[in-house]
């Protein structure tokens, strides 16, 4: 019996390392491999038993569910994302959570690590880092998440984009907007943090004081 479980926990093994994906907190698993796979639904429950999902008939239909279905347990959630269904453990965060940072040379820790500095000299542009124009922002500044109807105008790019178009564009994930932030000014988009800047917060040639925003 002892050898029929380690041939079977060693096939699982095998088949778990061709079929998933683990990206820093979530398992993605791939739908073309799994299905070409005798008795996935037999692998699929070794997977994610230890997970605390007991609706199991909800889990094999959502192999072939459209995009947006879940299945929840009490401590994870498992997503279906196009030819992907994403293991996540849930998270107590809402989209209605704002946070305020209410003068420069603020320091923030939550929901994530974010500085505002006054910067004069070069800049070493990066995707966790943007330079804007003092004069145009309004303090405080709000960090959340993003809502039906958020739109921006993208650096580099000519007029405003609806922010679910851009998250489109760009091939996010639901689980990604999901936990995508966004720097505000009252009701304008600054940053989406980490992604794109927007245009209207740039510093110019004539720009006379300059903000720089670095997430750590």
């Amino acid at each position: 019996m002892n050898d029929t479980k380690g041939m079977a926990d060693d096939a699982s093994y095998i088949v778990y390392k061709e079929v998933a994906t683990e990206i820093e907190d979530t398992i993605n698993f791939d739908l073309n491999k799994l299905l070409q796979i005798p008795n996935y639904k037999t692998y699929l429950h070794s997977f994610l038993k230890q997970y605390d999902f007991t609706a199991w008939n909800d889990i094999y239909d959502l192999v072939t569910a459209q995009s947006g279905k879940q299945v929840f347990s009490n401590t994870h959630v498992l997503l279906k994302d196009r030819n992907k269904l994403i293991l996540s453990e849930r998270k107590a965060a809402s989209n209605n959570e704002v946070y305020f940072i209410d003068s420069i040379e603020s320091k923030v820790n939550i929901p994530l690590k974010l500085s505002i500095t006054r910067f004069s000299g070069g800049k070493d542009v990066n995707s966790n880092c943007i330079f804007v124009d003092e004069d145009k922002i309004k303090f405080p500044l709000t960090i959340r998440k993003w809502q039906e109807g958020d739109e921006f105008y993208p650096l580099g790019m000519t007029g405003k984009k609806k922010l679910s178009k851009y998250f489109k564009d760009e091939k996010y994930s639901l689980l990604d907007k999901e936990n995508q932030w966004l720097l505000c000014s009252a009701d304008q988009i600054v940053w989406v943090i980490g992604k794109r800047a927007d245009n209207r917060f740039k510093t110019l040639k004539t720009t006379q004081n300059s903000i720089k925003i670095e997430v750590k």
